[in-house]
């Protein structure tokens, strides 16, 4: 068996492994290149360090200033910069199918993370059973900018997208 201060040995080694692995780079942090210029609002991503490791902060309905769903197809949303916008849409994963974004004018509106998944109403999870999609947007600055949102299987090259729905957006 070990003796004590072999066990207290490994214990601190320990210790001081797991006390440094929060830790980052700070010897570049002074860099302006790693520095975002804009800090107008929390909800951006930030870099931290040179591997440009985006940190976004915890997102959630109740956040959103506007909430739209696929009744939304082909209208025109007004927000103002700054603002986010979600877009809750029925979903599938286990199907394969997901929900993939593309802004026509990421420096107009940019996506916020993954979407958020939600099982609708039940009291007991089920697999399988659809569930809700939310993607949130963030009102950049003023232009306008097209998001386009496409219901397939990521790994699926040149098939038509099961569902498609457009959304025009225009910052002020």
């Amino acid at each position: 068996m070990f003796k004590k201060s072999t066990l207290a040995i490994i214990t601190l080694i320990l210790l001081v492994a797991i006390a440094g692995c929060g830790k980052t780079n700070q010897s570049n942090s002074s860099s302006s290149a790693n520095t975002p210029t804009d800090n107008s609002s929390s909800a951006t991503a930030q870099s931290v360090d040179n591997d440009n490791y985006q940190m976004l902060p915890y997102i959630s309905g109740s956040v959103a200033d506007l909430k739209l769903d696929a009744s939304a197809d082909g209208s025109t949303q007004q927000v103002k910069a700054g603002q986010v916008m979600s877009i809750s849409l029925e979903s599938n994963p286990s199907t394969g199918y997901s929900w993939f974004a593309t802004s026509s004018d990421q420096a107009v509106i940019m996506q916020m993370g993954e979407p958020e998944l939600q099982q609708t109403a039940s009291s007991t999870p089920i697999v399988g059973a659809p569930e809700m999609a939310t993607l949130f947007f963030q009102a950049v600055k003023a232009g306008t900018a097209t998001i386009t949102l496409d219901y397939k299987r990521g790994w699926e090259q040149d098939v038509k997208p099961e569902k498609t729905i457009t959304i025009t957006v225009e910052v002020k």
